[in-house]
């Protein structure tokens, strides 16, 4: 028999699970107006990873959709604006070899390929402009250093596509902090220990440690590697793709600036490594560095020393 559905248990906190609480309690209005509530049970000894500082332009939408403001989002998250990435030292390794994937599509895109024009303008001998460059202006805003807004822009809205880098661990705390107090998503801070089933196989409660039996209609999973309810009790199985995907391994640091006033990229920087790549993400408060890299080319040695020229090349650029 079909019943409505009343109570939706995210199972996990961090970025993902509360991203999904807020939209969900967002679209049946604050604090369950139209019935439909949402609970998050999240385990009060798993911290959150908090690597990603890097999101998609739907973001904007995403906040709009549950109320914050982008002002609060940017104050409260140390976030910076992205408007793409820099792919540098990724065929000849030299200073100026890059290329950029902005967020600005191609002028025309829906109504013709440009990219046969502007190859046709390569095999002529004219290699001065990259493909970004010939079809939209967002690769000369970010090597400009500029924004892709005025700051009488309104919120959410764009000159140049924007998406955002952000401290992970600050949004979760500011997701928690609108979606329980703005939006009336029940908390529940406990380890689940028990996932019970009904006669027909459907999940009707987590079980937890200290809170007893959380029931509800609909369950999501937001427990990441731990995937309580797909893996351990549905028994999904994880289907490694390390044939095809040979990163797999990650060193990450903070990086502060060397003053209050320095410039802050507003693109994710991607440089090539002999085993993977190095991410740099400019945050208005440090920077975010990492070296993802495939440990089967690469030992942790050599990443660390990969990641450790890094940093001092920047050092000595920038902070001079």
């Amino acid at each position: 028999m079909d019943r409505r559905l009343q109570t939706v248990v995210i199972v996990g906190g961090g970025t993902a699970g509360w991203l999904t609480a807020g939209r969900i309690a967002a679209l049946h209005g604050p604090k369950g107006q139209d019935g439909v509530r949402v609970k998050l049970v999240e385990s009060p000894n798993v911290p959150t990873i908090g690597v990603g500082e890097g999101t998609w332009p739907t973001m904007r939408n995403t906040l709009r959709s549950i109320g914050i403001t982008e002002t609060e989002f940017l104050r409260q998250c140390d976030a910076s604006f992205k408007q793409g990435a820099k792919f540098a030292r990724w065929t000849t390794g030299a200073a100026n070899d890059f290329y950029y994937h902005p967020l600005v599509l191609p002028q025309g895109f829906s109504q013709c390929n440009l990219a046969p024009y502007w190859q046709m303008r390569r095999d002529q001998g004219d290699e001065s402009r990259s493909f970004s460059q010939a079809v939209c202006f967002q690769e000369e805003i970010c090597e400009r250093g500029l924004a892709p807004k005025l700051i009488t822009t309104p919120e959410y809205s764009a000159v140049a596509n924007y998406a955002y880098h952000l401290n992970a661990g600050k949004f979760a705390t500011l997701l928690q902090r609108h979606c329980t107090q703005v939006l009336g998503v029940e908390h529940v801070l406990d380890d689940v220990v028990h996932v019970n089933s009904a006669q027909n196989g459907d999940i009707a409660s987590v079980q937890t440690r200290e809170h007893g039996a959380v029931d509800g209609d609909l369950f999501v999973d937001c427990t990441g590697f731990s995937s309580i309810l797909l893996g351990k009790h549905y028994d999904v199985p994880f289907v490694s793709r390390d044939d095809v995907l040979f990163i797999d391994t990650a060193l990450a640091v903070q990086v502060p600036y060397a003053t209050e006033d320095a410039p802050i990229a507003s693109h994710t920087i991607s440089t090539a490594t002999a085993g993977g790549w190095i991410w740099d993400i400019g945050l208005t408060t440090r920077r975010g560095v990492g070296h993802v890299y495939s440990s089967r080319h690469f030992s942790q040695a050599e990443a660390e020393q990969a990641l450790e020229r890094y940093l001092a090349c920047f050092i000595h650029e920038v902070w001079r």
